[in-house]
């Protein structure tokens, strides 16, 4: 892309302003055309009637309608967002419903795609449109993970149902965060730090707190399927720094990963025995697996399956570290 872009608003000034995603038309078009490689950007309109423009990434010049476009600009549309060329109210709609399909990934796990993804991108529309911020998602999912937890602890059948509905809800609005940050550009290193620790410390205190909740010798079951967990996930955040990219877990291979293979080709959609395992692995997975025993008075399953998950993790974070120290 030229690092001067064209932006002409005469015609219909009214799109600019529209919202889509908690955000202006205008504002969105020109952090895209940034992300793209624009430095300028020069916007044909009447000044007096375009939305306010927080901070960007490039230069914004507003220009007078019917002036001539700068021969080394090079013209974009203004009025397409996702796909979708807004000019009314339907087609706004019709292009916020698109940009939030844009969250879904390649590489979403089994309970993202055929549960979670339909309700948190539904809540992340009423989220933007707020003006909420990733991070106040994040603690506000913090918040409702510790309240299952607590729940759980009683060990009473309307506290383990209590306990599953909020852990299902955590799960959702773990996504809900994560999608607020691509489509409000607010995507941050402490966000995905917070994110991915507060996920894996949940994780850790959910299992602990349902085992207690049970009684009996499960309290230390949990206490010590927890301590394996956090070791490994040491591991993985050691692993992922030293790689270059700190708090990243996703990214994080396996001595057993292809070394140039994408996201998409490690988390293969396709019903492999890898992919199989790798997605009752996932933590989409299982916290809704997690919710589902507890609401169905089975908590007992979500231990086991925890622990099983908790040992597994542990023993796959030794082979690894076994594999890589053998290798030259």
């Amino acid at each position: 892309m030229s690092a001067t872009v064209w932006i002409d608003y005469s015609a219909d000034l009214r799109v600019a302003s529209m919202s889509i995603g908690g955000m202006s038309v205008l504002e969105r078009v020109l952090r895209e055309a940034a992300a793209a490689g624009a430095t300028r950007a020069i916007v044909m309109a009447d000044a007096d009637q375009l939305p306010r423009l927080p901070a960007l990434r490039l230069t914004v010049e507003i220009v007078a309608p019917r002036t001539a476009t700068p021969s080394e600009a090079r013209a974009i549309s203004g009025h397409t967002i996702a796909g979708v060329v807004v000019s009314d109210e339907r087609s706004r709609r019709r292009a916020e419903r698109a940009l939030l399909e844009t969250c879904r990934r390649p590489y979403d796990g089994i309970g993202d795609r055929y549960i979670s993804r339909s309700v948190s991108l539904r809540i992340t529309r009423v989220l933007a449109r707020l003006g909420a911020t990733p991070n106040q998602v994040t603690f506000a999912n913090i918040l409702v993970g510790l309240a299952a937890c607590g729940f759980a602890q009683h060990g009473t059948p309307r506290a383990f149902a209590i306990a599953g509905v909020l852990i299902w809800l955590q799960v959702v609005l773990d996504s809900c965060d994560g999608e607020l940050a691509r489509i409000r550009y607010m995507g941050s290193r402490f966000g995905m730090w917070l994110d991915n620790v507060s996920d894996d410390v949940i994780d850790n205190l959910f299992v602990l707190s349902v085992a207690i909740g049970l009684g009996g010798t499960w309290p230390l079951v949990g206490v010590v399927v927890a301590g394996m967990r956090a070791v490994y996930s040491l591991m993985i955040y050691r692993a992922v720094a030293r790689a270059g990219r700190p708090g990243d877990v996703i990214s994080f291979r396996w001595w057993f990963d292809k070394a140039d293979d994408e996201l998409a080709e490690r988390y293969d959609t396709r019903f492999t025995l890898l992919s199989l395992f790798r997605g009752i692995g996932r933590r989409d997975l299982y916290v809704l697996l997690w919710g589902a025993a507890c609401v169905a008075q089975v908590p007992l399953v979500a231990v086991g399956l925890g622990s099983a998950i908790f040992v597994t993790n542990f023993g796959l974070g030794v082979a690894h570290l076994i594999a890589t120290r053998r290798q030259p």
